[in-house]
């Protein structure tokens, strides 16, 4: 009994939580990795921690859930302590099963008293943990229907190709279908390489975690690719080709100097899918340092994320030190602007529900997690509603909008006291790149907010001289009511600083105003 000791120790609460049980045939891996049922070979248990022994059909598990050190209750009810089903060899389309369409929906339409006593702070940090695990798992399924596949070679060559050097002849039909099945791998792969540069969507809002997941998908497929180099199928090709396009026997008669043309071209294929694969894994170790300190660019508010900037530029200022492939001036500064994006659209996220997220209420313009798992994008926020007083009063506004002008101000602060330090170690990797391509956007944006928070200012400040009640006042508090309506009617997107025409007319507008306050200044002098 030599699985007895195993099932013993598991049982006393002690080693790994979770056992796998298999009934399959033994294996041996060769070279390739690949594994190999010896002849003859009949199935047999196996029982196993899962670390070393690969799962080639069906299998159950078992996770002990008592803590380290208590035994499992073998001898009466033990549905608390133990978890059990069925397991197959493509584990991660099972676990997305389970994950997206059972926990997620439950744990989705949770309310409240289901929570009981958890806190604000762990609820809201557990939901973004399982959102982002179950949205890894999804696209690991959309990574694996979207890779490549390398065609096999026919299995009526098997015997040919493997004696390929014991034999004193070739089959011309086989090298002729070999050659062709190799160019076609060739013309794969190097579409792929060529692609994996040109899906990367630049998308002017884009943010960090785009960064990230494109990193990701791309080592997806890279690492699917260069598995595939090391199978027994493409190294049997490519033994077989490489022996015909230098054997001199009763093969002359082939063209082998085309043959060694598309072999010695394999060979630098190969050689940049493995130098592309190491780029995408060395990109995404570092970049996932970034994860908890961008974060609150999504979730939190712009006063919130002024605490995280120290941290976040010095892992940035780490990434830019020591990383192998990320270091350069046009990654980092494309990292910059894509942090600098995500900075604007939280500013427009806050700008729009400030008021909803202190009320509890769900904000505008924020997807769900089903339409999120769909991948669906948020319609536009239609930013006119700041107009309403009633939903935005204006002194309440004024003081988010000077929130996201103090964020951008602390954002290029702490980027010039980051880059200032540097500059005190001369043999250290310096920011050296263009300010304007980094906060260039942020600074058109907050000169529209600036412009904003002038215009409420102003209106703010109407609205408490039309208070007093003061004699004679109405005619000039109704001149200006009749410019902001004139203003208004424009129909302007407020938070789009990328329409000039606001601009113009807010001239026009603070021209309109002056004449007002000029009134207003005659209105003084003649009454007090």
């Amino acid at each position: 009994m030599t699985h007895k000791p195993i099932l013993e120790t598991w049982f006393k609460g002690v080693g790994s939580a979770h056992i796998f049980i298999y009934y399959q045939k033994p294996y041996k891996l060769n070279d390739q990795g690949e594994c190999v049922e010896p002849q003859n070979s009949r199935e047999e248990f196996f029982i196993t921690d899962g670390e070393k022994l690969k799962l080639k059909g069906k299998g159950v598990y078992f996770m002990r859930c008592t803590p380290p050190g208590k035994p499992i209750t073998a001898n009466g009810t033990n549905d608390n302590e133990v978890l059990f089903g069925e397991i197959n060899e493509h584990t991660v389309f099972t676990l997305n099963t389970v994950v997206n369409n059972i926990y997620k929906p439950l744990v989705d339409k949770l309310d409240g008293a289901d929570w009981g006593s958890c806190e604000p702070d762990q609820k809201k940090e557990f939901m973004q943990t399982f959102d982002r695990f179950a949205k890894e798992v999804r696209e690991a399924i959309l990574s694996l229907a979207n890779n490549i596949v390398l065609e096999p070679y026919p299995q009526q060559y098997q015997k040919e190709a493997l004696n390929i050097h014991n034999s004193k002849s070739m089959n011309n039909d086989m090298i002729t279908e070999f050659e062709r099945i190799f160019n076609d791998w060739s013309e794969k792969i190097e579409q792929t390489l060529e692609e994996a540069e040109a899906e990367r969507k630049e998308d002017k809002d884009a943010g960090p975690r785009q960064e990230l997941e494109y990193w990701k998908q791309r080592m997806r497929k890279l690492t699917c690719v260069s598995e595939q180099l090391r199978s027994k199928n493409c190294r049997t090709v490519f033994d077989v080709l490489n022996h015909a396009s230098t054997s001199t026997g009763d093969n002359a008669n082939r063209p082998r100097d085309k043959i060694y043309l598309a072999t010695s071209k394999w060979r630098s294929i190969e050689l940049r899918v493995t130098e592309a694969l190491n780029e995408a894994k060395d990109n995404v170790k570092y970049l996932q340092t970034l994860e908890k300190f961008i974060e609150p660019l999504y979730d939190g508010t712009p006063e919130s994320i002024k605490d995280t900037l120290p941290a976040l530029m010095n892992s940035i200022k780490m990434i830019h030190t020591i990383a192998r492939y990320y270091n350069t001036n046009e990654r980092m500064t494309g990292l910059f602007i894509r942090i600098t994006n995500q900075m604007i659209s939280n500013c427009r996220f806050n700008i729009i529900n400030f008021r909803r997220i202190r009320a509890g209420q769900p904000p505008i313009g924020q997807l769900t997690a089903a339409q999120q798992a769909a991948g669906k994008k948020a319609a536009p926020v239609d930013d006119t509603v700041l107009w309403d007083h009633e939903m935005y009063p204006p002194d309440e506004l004024i003081e988010m909008l000077q929130q996201c002008l103090d964020l951008h101000e602390a954002y290029k602060n702490q980027y010039e006291f980051t880059r200032e330090r540097l500059q005190n170690v001369p043999k250290a990797k310096q920011f050296d790149f263009n300010p304007t391509q980094i906060f260039g956007r942020f600074d058109l944006f907050c000169r529209r907010i600036t412009k904003l928070k002038e215009l409420f200012s102003t209106i703010k400040q109407f609205k408490t001289l039309e208070k007093h009640n003061l004699e004679n006042i109405n005619p000039i508090v109704k001149k200006f009511g009749d410019f902001v309506k004139a203003f208004k009617s424009k129909n302007h997107k407020l938070l789009d600083f990328n329409n000039n025409t606001f601009d113009r007319d807010f001239v026009e507008f603070n021209v309109d105003v002056s004449s007002v306050e000029t009134d207003l200044q005659k209105y003084i002098d003649a009454n007090f």
